[in-house]
């Protein structure tokens, strides 16, 4: 018998905030985390804002990590680490589970290297050889916590499951943007199909830097930021969008069957109901211009939920402002709810807090918890005109309460992993 999924705990960490709620009023209150980096802008980086995690919030999850670990640990597995003992806390869940099977369920693209890493790297060049000499670069190198060795996805995953006794299944996603969906919607299943009683669906992206600046720019998709400057150039689904804003963080949730949480007399935050993850080979960087992949996955995951178009009373939109994918995501909408489209509200976070890549989709799913929790949806900032592909949507500006029970959210990413995730109140 299929099992009800719930989430009993969340946590995130964005900019300065290390505060889910928090976060949420202050972007409730049509703020932005996206600012000038100090590097990049000594760099001269055409366009140097990004939603960066702050020196103020790396000190509190150091000091965090180093109470509750130890120093070794990697900026990405140091950064899961306060955002899982934040929804591990608030589940009230027992340190370590000894009995309950349960698993961890990573969302963290494939490490960029920075700039100062490769220069390392290029001194164990062989110009003869024309290799890397990587044998000396490991046994130079001072393998410090922020060394790129202690960077490696994986490397979260392991600590997580060992910190918290989630052995049964360990699993790390790199599904591009779609991976902190793709992570959650693992969750889902395990513990739908009764192979898990709890499970840490986990996101974390360090992408902040250079390197994937410089590549996401050489492509298009990284906005120029001109005419545009600073908080107002992430622009998801305006008529001058012109291409996405890096974003950087962590996010978790504490996922269970519902009977487990009942049983221990859990808090139940929100209940999962649907998911839908597909991979659509379209290209590489974009999906079918009519939105018919993106169509696709929002109906399967209805389906899976049991739930007509009707029942979703709002959307948390994939919004990456990128010409290409808000125009497909707009003609999905249009698609899958008809003549209701215009008529159901619709946020994209991003335009507050950047794109973070693997971390959006479970960042964005804390986010339309506490929407279930408060009954208001977030404002999608910068939005002034609509262009003929994005029209007659409607695209909620400034926090509006409203009665709201079930929430679609979108996450769709290169090379065509696609997810969409239906969320309930508990």
């Amino acid at each position: 018998m299929k099992q009800d999924v719930v989430i009993t705990g969340i946590g995130l960490v964005a900019g300065d905030f290390i505060h889910p709620e928090v976060l949420f009023d202050y972007m409730g209150s049509g703020q932005s985390l996206i600012q000038g980096h100090p590097f990049h802008i000594d760099c001269g980086f055409p366009n140097p804002a990004s939603a960066f995690l702050s020196p103020k919030a790396w000190r509190v999850i150091d000091e965090y990590a180093a109470l509750e670990s130890s120093n070794t640990l990697g900026p990405l597995a140091r950064l899961a680490w306060y955002t899982a003992g934040q929804a591990w806390k608030q589940s009230g869940l027992p340190l370590h589970l000894d009995q309950e099977p349960g698993g961890v369920f990573m969302a963290c693209n494939k490490y960029s290297i920075e700039a100062k890493h490769l220069t390392e790297l290029t001194n164990c060049f062989d110009f003869k050889k024309r290799q890397v000499d990587l044998d000396r670069y490991i046994e130079t190198s001072t393998h410090e916590p922020d060394h790129f060795y202690s960077r490696l996805q994986d490397t979260a995953t392991l600590t997580l499951s060992q910190r918290f006794g989630l052995t049964d299944i360990v699993m790390t996603h790199g599904d591009a943007c779609a991976a902190g969906g793709m992570a959650i919607g693992g969750a889902y299943r395990y513990i739908q199909d009764g192979v898990l009683d709890v499970a840490l669906s986990v996101s974390a992206e360090l992408l902040c830097n250079l390197i994937p600046l410089i590549a996401f720019s050489v492509i298009g998709a990284h906005a120029q930021g001109s005419p545009f400057t600073g908080p107002s150039i992430s622009r998801p689904f305006d008529k001058e969008r012109s291409g996405f804003v890096m974003g950087e963080g962590s996010a978790c949730l504490v996922m269970e069957s519902r009977s487990h949480a009942e049983k221990r007399g859990a808090t139940i935050l929100a209940q999962m109901s649907g998911y839908a993850g597909i991979a659509e080979a379209f290209s590489m960087t974009a999906s079918n211009k009519d939105g018919s992949e993106y169509a696709r996955c929002i109906e399967l995951a209805l389906s899976d939920a049991g739930l007509l178009p009707t029942a979703v009373d709002h959307i948390n939109a994939h919004g990456t402002s990128t010409q290409v994918s808000d125009a497909c995501e707009a003609a999905a909408i249009r698609q899958v709810f008809g003549a209701d489209a215009g008529n159901v509200p619709i946020t994209a976070n991003k335009s507050a807090m950047g794109h973070s890549l693997g971390n959006s989709g479970i960042t964005e799913a804390v986010l339309s918890i506490l929407t279930l929790q408060k009954q208001a949806v977030l404002p999608t900032l910068n939005y002034s005109h609509a262009d003929t592909e994005c029209d007659a949507l409607d695209i909620v500006t400034a926090l509006r309460p409203m009665p709201i029970n079930v929430i679609l959210s979108n996450s769709f990413g290169f090379g065509g992993e696609n997810c969409s995730l239906i969320l309930q109140a508990a």
